[in-house]
């Protein structure tokens, strides 16, 4: 099988000639670059002839998926006019020769050019229209449904509508579902996610994000990227990432989901401005819409509302077990208690998981505390959905300090379970087996979430819980814990042989820091074998990342010679000692620096062939 060709009018290195108003009229290409373009466009038009002699006429074709077979005709009709526009082209590049005037070709060039470009749109919007006829879309990070749902909420149908609606002028809007925490709008979200119609709608893929306070936005956008386009790309900060997912989402017809959005200014390193891709967007900030409107116009809010009485009633009921309690049998008003859980699907959640385990007769004290206002709690979030998640925490007696100890994961919308099973068996020796079976009851009680992508499994938190479980935990304590055990997988080379679990190397930094032990993270950050390691275990971004955790003057200077060097780093990662040679050793500032200067000697050690050359900026 020959390998694609692709014609990239980016890499098409051009000068512009510009009229007396600074209009662009033409272009000046040089000419091996020409005679490259006109090899590309010959082997395009030569893989093409070939391609009705593979793939034979529609009925010779095997019809193994109805949707492939109702679909070729039109896929070959696609490919045949890709035919005439390039044979179009060749005859106007054959042209080329006969123009007398310098001036005549670069005319030429720049129509042909215009004439590919409109070209590409027309085959573009063509093939998203069969995608959407023949494709469904693979998800990415989407949550699994939970157990208890409540599937006749009438915003998903408003929602599922404008998300199926075509484009107006070119541009589908961002759709934001506000409301407050523990309301179910990720559950909307991922049911959306999950409809047949709407994966029919987005073929290219949808893409969940949680994004919370503090996201690492870019961390985010390279993610996507590269779901979106497997080849490397040269993306270093938020606005080269929001440009290159623009330019990817351009042809595709894309939905990213992002989550639990605490700033507007967040989703617009996401707009994408797509005619076939869409942003949707779930927030507790009841003023998220208003504001993302000011920067996107086409910006539509949706406001999800808690549950009727009614409603609220009978998941209650459908929580706590029929074989439990009914309407008929509760010895309490019902109606009393998801009132003062205030309608909020969650909060009445956890309120049945309590009811469900005690006798009848402890209910009305169970009402008595939901309905008990005294004690405070973050301001951000509803006072009957805290006071609900303390009561579980309570009732889960001495395992409560395990609950309490997931506060040390940063990312709590990604907590990798071994790191957790490490961390209680080095707290407080629960077996794996133990571990597993604490978890199944957090799941069951929804104070945990559980994802799957593919063979990966991690954890979760609502924001609302992590935030409890930090005011409730002794935040420095924990991460010395969790380093603890770390630390013994290590030998007497220190923290650069620790393990490449998909942890330790990403999140180091972060701990040291939290933990307070600033000192050792200022020599990790200036050790060639940490910077080394962790380059080879992660990527070029994550590598700065750490930089961001200490403000000193040695680790900054380090931080701004690897930023210099991304762009080589990011695709030669064994360069990195060379980077750092280049570009340090004839520095006068760090002549006298010993901490720069032991940097600089490791990495000599790793080049021993290297030898100082003059260094130009770019």
């Amino acid at each position: 099988m020959k390998p694609a060709i692709t014609i990239d009018k980016q890499s098409i290195k051009t000068q512009t000639i510009l009229d007396e108003n600074g209009n662009k009229i033409a272009v000046i290409l040089a000419l091996n670059q020409f005679d490259e373009l006109l090899a590309k466009i010959a082997n395009l038009v030569n893989q093409i002839e070939e391609i009705p002699a593979k793939t034979g006429t529609p009925a010779q074709t095997s019809p193994s998926r109805s949707n492939d077979k109702n679909a070729l005709p039109f896929q070959i009709t696609l490919l045949q006019q890709h035919h005439n526009t390039l044979n179009q082209v060749v005859e106007d590049l054959r042209k080329y020769d006969d123009l007398n005037t310098e001036l005549e070709r670069k005319l030429q060039v720049q129509r042909l050019i215009k004439f590919i470009d409109t070209e590409q749109q027309t085959i573009r919007q063509q093939l998203t229209q069969v995608k959407k006829d023949t494709l469904s879309a693979t998800l990415y990070q989407v949550p699994p449904l939970p157990s208890s749902l409540n599937s006749h909420n009438p915003l998903f149908k408003e929602v599922k509508t404008h998300l199926l609606a075509k484009a107006v002028n070119k541009q589908k809007p961002p759709l934001v579902i506000q409301a407050p925490s523990g309301t179910g709008k990720s559950v909307i979200a991922a049911r959306l996610a999950r409809d047949a119609e709407v994966q029919h709608t987005f073929p290219d893929g949808i893409f969940w994000l949680s994004l919370g306070k503090d996201s690492d936005l870019l961390a985010h956008q390279l993610a996507v990227i590269h779901l979106l386009d497997e080849t490397t790309t040269n993306v270093f900060d938020v606005e080269e990432g929001t440009a290159r997912l623009r330019e990817l989402c351009a042809p595709r017809a894309s939905l990213i989901i992002l989550d639990d959005v605490t700033d507007a200014q967040d989703v617009l390193a996401f707009n994408i401005e797509s005619e076939y891709s869409q942003l949707l967007i779930t927030s507790s900030e009841d003023k998220l819409a208003d504001i993302l409107q000011y920067f996107i116009n086409t910006t539509k809010g949706y406001e999800l509302k808690p549950f009727t009485t009614e409603q609220a009633l009978h998941f209650f009921f459908q929580c706590v077990g029929e074989k439990i309690a009914t309407p008929a049998t509760v010895p309490i008003d019902a109606a009393a208690l998801v009132r003062a859980c205030a309608y909020l699907p969650l909060a009445i959640k956890l309120a049945a998981n309590i009811a469900r385990v005690q006798p009848l007769s402890t209910w009305q004290t169970l009402l008595d505390n939901f309905q008990d206002k005294t004690t405070e709690f973050p301001k951000q979030y509803p006072l009957s959905l805290m006071q609900a998640l303390q009561l579980n925490i309570d009732a889960l007696g001495e395992t409560a300090d395990y609950y309490l100890a997931l506060a040390v994961f940063i990312d709590y919308s990604h907590i990798p379970p071994h790191v957790v099973f490490m961390l209680w068996r080095y707290l407080y020796q629960l077996r794996d087996e133990e571990s597993s079976k604490f978890i199944n009851e957090l799941t069951d009680k929804a104070l945990l979430h559980r994802n799957e992508t593919g063979t990966t499994q991690y954890f979760r938190l609502h924001s609302f819980q992590h935030d409890y479980l930090c005011e409730q935990a002794e935040l420095e304590k924990l991460h010395n814990h969790l380093l603890a055990p770390y630390r013994r997988q290590c030998d007497q080379h220190g923290w650069v042989s620790g393990p490449n679990d998909g942890y330790f190397f990403e999140y180091l930094s972060i701990h040291l820091h939290h933990a307070g032990r600033l000192n050792e993270l200022k020599l990790l950050l200036l050790d060639y074998d940490w910077l080394n390691n962790k380059l080879k275990a992660t990527n070029i971004h994550a590598l700065l990342s750490d930089y961001e955790w200490l403000d000193d003057k040695e680790v900054n200077l380090v931080k701004e010679t690897l930023h210099d060097a991304a762009i080589v780093l990011h695709t030669h990662k064994t360069e990195l000692a060379n980077q750092l040679l280049d570009r340090l050793w004839d520095n006068p500032a760090v002549k006298s620096n010993k901490d720069i200067q032991a940097l600089l000697n490791q990495a000599k050690e790793a080049s021993p062939n290297w030898h100082w050359q003059p260094h130009f900026q770019d």
